[in-house]
């Protein structure tokens, strides 16, 4: 009986014992997990500060990107519009260039024109000087010409006549000048176409 209660003895300690490493077992577990919630209430507000640092990171970078975008279209809307001006100026200039090449064309046209009418005028007034001195001397020789066959025509018919005056005609001495012309130009004209038509006759000679 006392060996039992020996027994019951060591029992009893070897609970006490089991008890108490189980209670600090127990404490450390706590610890630990004491440790673990701070651990982890420390990593959540961390995850909640990154959280909140990318979300203003995100609307920074929205910002900048919207700034970008403003200062990007403003920068397109400079570009055009000094192109703009750029090829305004640029078509002004070829456009008095343009302007300023035809007004010299056409003074150089005029002047062409008026060089050629001047030359042409100038030939026209030759022609008609040079025709009016040919038909000057032709007439001139047709004058001559007239003339000569009128005198050698006329002194033959002379000589015929003044026998035949003195026979008993009734004209007068002295003839007016216009009839005693016409009739001399009448016989010369008689005798030059006899003389055409005979060249014998005297005259032809």
């Amino acid at each position: 009986m006392g060996h039992r209660c020996c027994k019951l003895y060591n029992c009893l300690q070897c609970l006490d014992k089991t008890s108490e490493s189980a209670l600090a077992k127990e404490k450390e577990l706590s610890i630990e997990l004491a440790n673990i919630r701070d651990e982890v209430a420390f990593n959540t507000a961390k995850c909640e500060k990154l959280q909140k640092e990318k979300e203003a990171l995100e609307r920074r970078f929205e910002e900048e990107l919207r700034r970008l975008g403003w200062q990007q279209q403003a920068e397109v809307q400079e570009l055009q519009e000094r192109l703009q001006q750029q090829f305004e100026a640029e078509s002004a200039r070829l456009q008095a260039e343009h302007q300023d090449q035809l007004l010299r064309m056409r003074c150089q046209h005029q002047e062409q024109v008026e060089d050629i009418t001047a030359s042409h005028e100038a030939a026209l007034l030759e022609m008609e000087n040079n025709h009016t001195v040919a038909i000057t001397i032709l007439q001139d020789d047709h004058d001559h010409k007239v003339q000569d066959c009128t005198g050698s025509v006329s002194a033959p018919g002379r000589r015929y006549a003044e026998p035949e005056a003195g026979v008993g005609d009734e004209e007068p001495a002295n003839p007016p000048a216009g009839e005693e012309d016409h009739r001399a130009g009448k016989a010369g004209g008689e005798e030059h176409h006899s003389g055409r038509k005979d060249p014998s006759s005297p005259a032809a000679e």
